[in-house]
């Protein structure tokens, strides 16, 4: 795996994943914000399989497979991003939580770090600047998600409205929910094993889904969990 610290010069192709999302960066100041204030590296690795990208949020450190097309690269780094943004803004799972509820939250932050970033995407379409969003709509975990944000703005005009569709969306794919429902519930275990903690009981606190939802200007959209 290799690794820059900000501004990411120490090593050629993490430089270059940063130069490449410079107009992303350009078009939304708080995620310029996030990577280069928020972010302690950006890492490129050859070792990922089942995941394309990733936040150890303990490290603050951002890892994206070193094999994708860039373009591909670039829609990931905003989706980890986003998962920046929910941990510094303290909506990250509680420690106390049952696995149940822990795994609600994941699902919900993925949720909407999916709608975060196709609405960035759209809009970066909407200007003229195609990659992200066509990168999101040929990707099979996001490419349903990428439809109905489509249709759904398509239709109202609303990114509100839209980004709210593809929260909904993200719930729709069983294998989707399986994937991140085994995965959540093996960290949930490997972090309770690591500290030796006893398995929580709390619940979500009643505002987590009002608290976690924000468009990219920093505005509330409608969200809830669904299936």
């Amino acid at each position: 795996m290799d690794c820059a610290p900000p501004p990411f010069q120490s090593h050629q192709g993490v430089a270059d994943l940063a130069a490449a999302v410079e107009p992303v960066l350009a078009r939304f100041p708080a995620l310029r914000a996030t990577l280069f204030q928020e972010a302690r590296s950006l890492c490129l690795a050859d070792t990922l399989h089942d995941a394309r990208g990733y936040l150890e949020a303990d490290a603050l450190r951002i890892v994206i497979a070193a094999d994708l097309p860039p373009r591909l690269q670039q829609a990931i780094l905003i989706h980890e991003l986003r998962h920046l943004q929910q941990q510094s803004a303290g909506t990250c799972p509680a420690p106390d939580l049952s696995m149940r509820e822990n795994a609600r939250a994941i699902f919900a932050m993925e949720a909407d770090s999916s709608a975060y970033s196709l609405t960035v995407a759209w809009e970066l379409w909407q200007d003229g600047l195609p990659d992200l969003w066509e990168a999101l709509s040929l990707w099979p975990m996001q490419a349903d998600i990428a439809r109905t944000y489509r249709q759904a703005f398509t239709q109202n005009g609303n990114a509100a409205y839209a980004a709210s569709a593809a929260f909904t969306q993200w719930y729709a794919n069983p294998i989707r929910r399986e994937s991140y429902y085994i995965a959540a519930c093996s960290d949930y275990l490997e972090q309770l094993d690591r500290n030796h903690l006893p398995p929580g009981s709390g619940r979500l606190p009643p505002d987590f889904f009002r608290q976690l939802c924000k468009l990219p200007d920093g505005s509330p959209y409608p969200c809830e969990e669904a299936g």
